[in-house]
């Protein structure tokens, strides 16, 4: 990063250095002399003489200025403890009270103008962001189609390094002065297996439209890198009571707890209510407030799950309540997507999905997580019309902090595909336990061990090395997340 930037400040220091020569060269009025002519020769004019030396000497001081206080790398004021004092320049450019690994604002950083004279982006109000995962997990049963699934995802290939995740986010918060009117807005820029699964599918005649159709991601293979953009959106926040902020355009849900972002996440697998019970994404319109300090609100209309155009012309709402206790040790929110969705008869039916998600702090180290997803779609069912399509589950989570850079957790979740419109196999129980580990080598690098095990009551959904079946998998996996 020093490189690139010492190589950014030369070139500036080229540019400038040619610019100035040729304003001199063409404009004997950059001298502030306006008395002389706009050409002539030094040597046969004391007033053009007179222009060309002061041209130098402004250059020379400008030069001066941006060489000693502008494009010198950025420190850190040296911090004394028990064990010395840090070196300096250990910061590479970030404030104070940093850890020093670089990793906080990277992307930003590469908009400097120069170092500590100002940033294009930060000076507009604007944020660049990203991480990079990639990981494996391998699977006890060899399934012969070398997949994980059902189940785990969105690690699901077997024994293969997967690129799940380079993601970009660019963003401006609309509500930074809570105190005035303000516009923003979020952009994500998804690159890498995991946009198969966070594509939009709801286009016309549920043909996948936006980025559905961008690398192929509607045909894409286990292991195969796409492009997605699960997020498009403009906000505008007014201070009104507590203040408002309205998204309008393409965003996430606000339903379930685990979510697409795996910065977001414990677990490097997901669970069964998230890949099978939830939408990922909405189009439309959703609006956010504070009722008081303990009750948040959220509401507004979409085109439905996980499309980008309203393929039908009806409206789903889609909103949430959350409260938090005064200690914020609890917390309890339920969200609510319904509306009209194509059916598998060709109609339109109501789509409805729930959860409730309920978060307490056992300790001071410990802390717990209850979700409980519930799915309903009248002629949902492909293979008898009127059937209603539904399932639902229950996801529990333990999270134990170890230290400051190391967290252990663990999952336990039963779903019931009742119908077996999700996965084909009417009245199946899943369950899977997964236990892991969390650990931050710095800011940057986290790594991210899991063992998982999957069984089903009432069918044999896993592929065994044979081309066979089995009720139950074992796996295990990790990936790396690299922030930047």
């Amino acid at each position: 990063m020093r490189k690139l930037k010492e190589l950014k400040r030369k070139a500036r220091l080229t540019g400038l250095l040619l610019s100035g020569l040729g304003l001199m060269a063409v404009s004997p009025a950059f001298g502030g002399d306006a008395g002389c002519a706009p050409s002539c020769v030094p040597a046969s004019n004391p007033c053009c003489t007179k222009v060309f030396e002061d041209a130098g000497d402004k250059l020379a001081v400008e030069l001066e200025r941006l060489t000693a206080e502008c494009c010198a790398p950025k420190t850190c004021a040296p911090t004394c403890t028990t064990d010395g004092c840090t070196d300096p320049n250990t910061c590479c450019g970030e404030e104070a009270g940093d850890d020093g690994d670089c990793c906080s604002g990277r992307l930003t950083r590469l908009f400097d103008d120069c170092d500590g004279c100002g940033n294009i982006l930060e000076d507009n109000g604007w944020k660049l962001s990203g991480w990079l995962e990639f990981g494996i997990t391998f699977n006890g049963n060899r399934p012969a189609n070398n997949l994980n699934t059902p189940g785990v995802g969105f690690n699901q290939a077997d024994s293969q390094f997967m690129l799940n995740q380079l993601y970009f986010v660019l963003e401006k918060d609309a509500a930074a002065n809570e105190d005035c009117f303000g516009w923003g807005g979020r952009v994500d820029l998804l690159v890498g297996s995991d946009a198969a699964d966070t594509a939009v599918f709801g286009g016309p005649n549920n043909a996948p439209n936006f980025d559905g159709r961008w690398s192929d991601n509607d045909i894409a293979t286990a292991n195969q890198i796409g492009l997605a953009m699960p997020q498009m959106y403009a906000s505008v926040y007014a201070p009104i009571g507590n203040g408002v902020t309205v998204n309008v355009g393409h965003f996430y849900t606000v339903i379930g707890y685990e979510v697409v972002p795996a910065t977001g996440n414990f677990f490097y697998s997901h669970a069964y209510t998230m890949q099978y019970d939830e939408p990922f994404t909405h189009t439309g319109v959703l609006a956010s407030t504070d009722l008081s300090d303990n009750i948040s609100l959220t509401g507004g209309i979409t085109t439905g799950w996980d499309d980008f155009e309203n393929q039908n012309n009806e409206w789903s709402f889609l909103g949430s309540v959350g409260w938090t206790s005064d200690s914020e040790d609890t917390s309890v929110t339920f969200a609510i997507s319904s509306g009209g969705e194509n059916d598998a008869f060709g109609g339109t039916s109501n789509l409805t999905i729930f959860s409730l998600v309920a978060q307490q702090k056992l300790s001071e180290n410990l802390s717990y997580v209850f979700q409980h997803d519930h799915m309903f779609y009248p002629n949902g069912d492909a293979n008898a019309a009127g059937v209603t399509a539904e399932a639902y589950g229950i996801n529990q989570y333990l999270f134990y902090d170890i230290c400051d850079s190391t967290r252990a957790g663990m999952r336990v979740e039963w779903w019931r595909d009742h119908n077996g419109t999700q996965l084909g196999a009417p009245g199946t129980n899943y369950y899977e336990i997964t236990a892991g580990i969390n650990h931050k080598l710095n800011s940057c690098i986290q790594v991210r061990p899991e063992v998982r095990w999957d069984w089903a009551d009432g069918s044999d959904p896993w592929t065994t090395s044979d081309g066979g079946t089995k009720d139950s998998q074992f796996t295990v996996g990790t990936d790396v997340i690299l922030v930047f």
